[in-house]
């Protein structure tokens, strides 16, 4: 790749990178004026939108899954989606939910970047882009593995995935046995939190009883575990011959 071709693709991350932004602001802000009009403001009526989408989320469980393809629109972090379905669905049922929602969001995002759009979505820093492609391109299935389980950001393993137009089934194979593992502990750690005594509480931050600080334990532990066996797998693979 020349150098005037390097500058062309940093400009036009550059542009992708503002129109993103543009059009986020711009979904946020009518998903806002929507709520503003139908519930009016203050944090009385914060309290009630979150209790009325607990609610409903409760009785409609796998209409989850709906969120994390729709933050794909609102450019979400798949974590909030995650630690809500913690909330939600408690840690075992949520961990279910978290990993199907993930595989079928990335799934959207990889095939939709990897078909008509790769061009405007190449947000990352080229030299970080070109080296996940290099990597990707030589073992696609353990690649993407195993940036998932060292907690490479969901968003940025998909897009390099993608970019480095690799297999769909190498894709789904490594998103679903890297998440398994991944998602738990962020899970965990929205199952810690007691939304309805946090409502009843009638505070906009959770306070005393409404945290289960033995969950969070338990979910930092986990992360921490995770982490370390993920760079020992790492370091023993960079090491084979």
């Amino acid at each position: 790749m020349t150098r005037d071709d390097r500058i062309d693709r940093q400009a036009g991350s550059a542009m992708a990178g503002w129109a993103r932004l543009a059009f986020g602001v711009l979904l946020l802000g009518a998903f806002a004026a929507l709520l503003v009009n139908t519930y009016g403001t203050g944090p009385h009526a914060l309290l009630a939108r979150a209790a009325a989408f607990y609610s409903f989320a409760e009785s409609h469980v796998w209409l989850l899954l709906g969120l994390y393809v729709l933050r794909l629109l609102f450019f979400l972090p798949a974590s909030l989606i995650i630690v809500l379905t913690g909330m939600v669905c408690g840690p075992f049922l949520g961990e279910v939910v978290a990993v199907a929602g993930l595989t079928l969001s990335g799934s959207i995002e990889f095939l939709v970047v990897r078909t008509s759009m790769s061009a405007m979505l190449q947000g990352l820093p080229v030299a970080i882009v070109e080296k996940w492609q290099a990597r990707i391109n030589r073992a696609p299935f353990h690649a993407i593995l195993l940036m998932r389980v060292c907690f490479v950001p969901f968003d940025a393993v998909t897009l390099a995935a993608a970019l480095a137009r690799a297999p769909l089934r190498a894709f789904v194979g490594g998103t679903v046995l890297g998440v398994i593992p991944t998602s738990l502990p962020i899970v965990v750690s929205g199952a810690s939190m007691n939304f309805n005594a946090w409502m009843a509480s009638g505070r906009l931050l959770p306070g005393e009883g409404v945290i289960n600080w033995t969950y969070v334990a338990v979910s930092a532990l986990l992360a921490v575990v995770i982490m370390l066996h993920a760079r020992r797998w790492q370091r023993s693979r960079a090491t084979a011959p």
